[in-house]
Parts: C-alpha cells; sequence; structure tokens
C-alpha cells in the first residue's frame, strides 16, 4: 500500500512512455479474432503506422497540456481500426491521465468485449477495477479485481486495492480476511494494521480491533509508529503531531506526514462510529493530496495512489453520513406526532379543567351570601293559618242567622 508515497513523482514523459511499454507488453498477447482458421492464433501486430503517429502525437499534446488536443488525436487513432483493441486500451490509459475515469473504463470494456477472459489479459481487468475505483464505481472495480485474481490467483496476496474496496462497501468481514492474507506478504506496511482494525472494530468493537491488531516490524514512515500506538490504545493524537514536527521536514516530507496522520486519524475516528469527525479528517488529507502534483487524479491504468483512495473514501462517507441523517430525520416525525399529541391532550385537559373552574366559580356568584338566607319555619310563620281565618267567618254567619 506504499504505492502512494509523496515522493513518487513522474513526468509525462515518463508515464506514457510507461503506458506505451505496458500497452506493448499486453498487446503482445492478444490472440488475433478474425477469420484464421480453427486452432490456429496470431498475434496482434504493433498498431497501424497511422494509430502510432497519432498516438505520439497525442503524447506531444498531453505534455503540451492540451488536453482537448490529445483526446481528438486519439479518437482519430481509434477511428482508424475500430476493431484494434490495443488503441482502445492505449486511449483508456491516456484517459486515466488526465483523470477521465469513466471513459477509461468504457475503453477497457470494448477492449474486453474483443478479447474476452483470459489470462493473457488480466491486466486488462486491473487497468478496468481501478477506472471504475477512481471514478467511483466500488462495486465495478471490485467485480473487475475477482475477474483479475481468478485469472492470476497467484497475484491475490499481492492485491491491496480490492481489501481497500471491500473495506469501503462496508463488507468487513471479506476485507478482514483480505488484509490478513495480503500481510503475509506485506508485513512491513502499518497501513495494513490500520484498516485491519476498522474491519474487527466495526464488527467486534474497539476493544477486540485492540486486541487483534496487526504487529508490524520495520516501518520507518514518520508517523506510523505513534499512530499504531493510538489504535493499539496506549498512544495519543499529541505524540503523533509531535512526530510530524519532528526533525523539522521539507516540504515534501511534511505533506506525506500530515497526510498519513490526518488521514489515519480519520480512519481510528471511523472504527469509533464517529462519522463526521472521520470525513473532516479525511477530508484535509484529500486537500494535502489535491495539492500536490503527480499524487492524484494523473495515475495511470492499474494503479492507484492514495490520494485517489482518500477522494473515494471521502464520498463513501458523506453518502453514509446522508444516509444517516436521513434515517435520523425519517424518526423525527413520528417522535414530534407523539410529543404533538401528548400536549394537545395536556392541553385540552387543562382548557376543561379551567372551564370548569370559571363555570364553579360563576354559580357561587349567583347564590346569596349564607348569612342572609333564613330558613323560616312553620310555628314562626306570622301568616294566619287556614282555620285562624275560618273560625270569624263561621261566628259572622251565625250572628246574621239570628
Amino acid at each position: 500500500m506504499r504505492g502512494g508515497n509523496f515522493q513518487y513523482r513522474l513526468s509525462v514523459v515518463g508515464v506514457v512512455l510507461g503506458v506505451f511499454v505496458e500497452c506493448l507488453l499486453v498487446a503482445a498477447q492478444f490472440p488475433q479474432h478474425s477469420s484464421q482458421p480453427q486452432g490456429q492464433t496470431q498475434i496482434i501486430p504493433f498498431p497501424r503506422v497511422e494509430q502510432e503517429e497519432l498516438f505520439l502525437q497525442a503524447i506531444e499534446a498531453l505534455e503540451a497540456k492540451n488536453t482537448d488536443a490529445m483526446v481528438r488525436l486519439m479518437d482519430r487513432a481509434v477511428a482508424t481500426d475500430v476493431t484494434n483493441h490495443f488503441a482502445y486500451i492505449k486511449r483508456a490509459q491516456l484517459f486515466d491521465l488526465i483523470g477521465k475515469n469513466d471513459q477509461a473504463a468504457r475503453d477497457y470494456t470494448t477492449a474486453l468485449g474483443f478479447i474476452g477472459h483470459d489470462a493473457h489479459y488480466a491486466e486488462v481487468f486491473q487497468m478496468r477495477g481501478c477506472s471504475n475505483f477512481k471514478h467511483g464505481n466500488i462495486q465495478g472495480a471490485v467485480s473487475d479485481w475477482v475477474n483479475f485474481i481468478r485469472l492470476k490467483p497467484d497475484k491475490e496476496a499481492d492485491h491491496w486495492q480490492i481489501c481497500v474496496a471491500y473495506a469501503l462497501l462496508g463488507s468487513y468481514e471479506d476485507a478482514r480476511k483480505q488484509f490478513e492474507w495480503h500481510w503475509t506478504v506485506n508485513a512491513e506496511d502499518m497501513e495494513v494494521a490500520f484498516w485491519h482494525y476498522l474491519c474487527v472494530a466495526r464488527m467486534e468493537g474497539l476493544e477486540s480491533a485492540q486486541e487483534n491488531l496487526i504487529e508490524v516490524t520495520g516501518e520507518e514512515r514518520v508517523p506510523m509508529p505513534e499512530l499504531h500506538q493510538l489504535f493499539k490504545g496506549g498512544g495519543s493524537e499529541a505524540e503523533v503531531w509531535l512526530a510530524v514536527e519532528e526533525g523539522d521536514p521539507g516540504k515534501d516530507e511534511r505533506n506525506q506526514r500530515e497526510f498519513f496522520a490526518n488521514y489515519y486519524l480519520g480512519l481510528h475516528r471511523q472504527a469509533a462510529g464517529k462519522l463526521e469527525e472521520a470525513d473532516e479528517l479525511i477530508g484535509k488529507a484529500l486537500e494535502i493530496a489535491k495539492s500536490n502534483e503527480g499524487y492524484i487524479g494523473d495515475s495511470p491504468g492499474g494503479q492507484l495512489r492514495a490520494g485517489d483512495i482518500a477522494r473515494v473514501h471521502s464520498q463513501q462517507l458523506r453518502l453514509q453520513l446522508a444516509d444517516q441523517r436521513a434515517w435520523e430525520e425519517a424518526q423525527i416525525p413520528h417522535s414530534n406526532f407523539g410529543e404533538k399529541l401528548a400536549y394537545v391532550g395536556a392541553g385540552i385537559g387543562l382548557v376543561v379543567l379551567i372551564g370548569l373552574g370559571l363555570a364553579a366559580q360563576r354559580r357561587k356568584r349567583r347564590m346569596p351570601p349564607p348569612e342572609l338566607v333564613v330558613e323560616v319555619k312553620p310555628e314562626d310563620d306570622p301568616s294566619p293559618t287556614h282555620d285562624e281565618i275560618a273560625e270569624p267567618v263561621k261566628e259572622l254567619a251565625g250572628k246574621s242567622s239570628t
């Protein structure tokens, strides 16, 4: 996983010459798919002279940073013989060099349509996998690399890119197994230990991740040892940043140190489930990578650099954060509805109680005070009774009759 070193620098000329030689090696193995008698194969010849001249002109345009002219020249080269898969591969690799990874992947696909699945062409799957990865199509990259490993099983242990891809997809069990397999051939790389830690932490928890942290010896990059102590549970972030400053490093060395510090502190936060903090730190690492020429966005087919991984990692973290926030927002309306319903019920109850209290007060106001109410008993009533009125009447009636 050391392909992302900041000290890795290639001139445009060096890169394109490397592409050219690699294409020759790949093309030399391509059998001719034509009307040849069955059982006979013909090695694809060197590209047609017209194609080769256009390709060389495209390189010159790339050196002059005229990418539009480069693309036009490569389009003409392909159009000269649309059945020559070598031309598609060369154009794909140049697309990778200028960051047009989706177009590179399409050209690799076209080439594979001609040449199919065969161990001779395994590198084309590797190259398309890298193009897919850099374009953000991690699942497509994994599929390509699985095909590559099937065709070249002896390369499986060396294939660290598929380890990272599995981890970024959240396939932690597959990633863990692949990292452990890769460690058998790359035992001095602490990055393997850090990624393995992430996988174990997300599956089994931080304590298990610390207990199963891969021991690495011989790692000399700063601040890898201090980061390893932090992942192990015995160091601190302050010690990591002190190591970054130690020895008055030059610009390139400082950039590399700061990149690794930010990136793997971010990975450490991700392992703990702190996605926002992880995104912030890995974003800082990505900015450092973007500011360093030759580190991100211009790697030829079949290669990934640390900056490429940081960019795709940042994209994945933001997708996870968006999903997490969407889920949280989906829960809020239900929670608010219950709370609001409770508040409404309490409010209605309070209004009813107040209404009943006011009604009782009004009834009390209509009644006279207790001291003004006099109970009148029959014996105390001064009004004459019926018999008392009838007696005088009888007496008058008797007198009148005599």
